[in-house]
Order: structure tokens, then sequence, then C-alpha cells
């Protein structure tokens, strides 16, 4: 597995720490397309399809279920590159 993350663990707890919903430029679908003609992936998420929120500016019943699946798939990627020892940590 590949990540562009340079510590998995950190990177997990960024993600699971904030509330994440669909990218407000690209829809959550990950590509520029219109936004930027130079650009595949979008670049306000990079294609994650993902922006970030702090706490308290989201509802959970606004993020959408393609949006709480990315996130899930993200975190699953994340936590099978953890070593269990430092998931302990990192919860």
């Amino acid at each position: 597995m590949e990540t562009r993350c340079a510590d998995p663990a950190e990177c997990l707890y960024f993600l699971t720490s904030r509330p994440w919903a669909d990218c407000t430029i690209c829809e959550g679908s990950g590509y520029a397309g219109e936004y930027s003609v130079l650009d595949v992936f979008c670049p306000i998420c990079g294609g994650s399809g993902l922006n970030e929120y702090g706490p308290g500016e989201i509802t959970p019943d606004e993020i959408s279920d393609r949006a709480k699946k990315q996130h899930a798939a993200h975190v699953a990627r994340l936590t099978a590159l953890v070593p269990p020892a430092r998931l302990a940590v990192a919860a």
C-alpha cells in the first residue's frame, strides 16, 4: 500500500478528530471539472472529495452518505497502515 502521509498514525488522528463532508467545490467527486481547466483533481480537496470542518460547523445529518463512505474508506486504509500498538495512542 502506498500513502501520501508521512506518518499514517498522525493522519488517522487528523481524520478522526474533526468532521469531514463533501468538498464544497467539486461536490465530493474529487475532480476539478470546470473549476480548473489545468487540473484533473480538485485543487481544494486534492482529489479526496472531502473538506474538513471545525467542531460545531456541520452536523452529522448534513454530511452525505457518500462523504461518510469516502471518509470511512480513508480511515480504514490508514488504520491498516498503523501498527496496533500505535492505534491505541492515535485513538
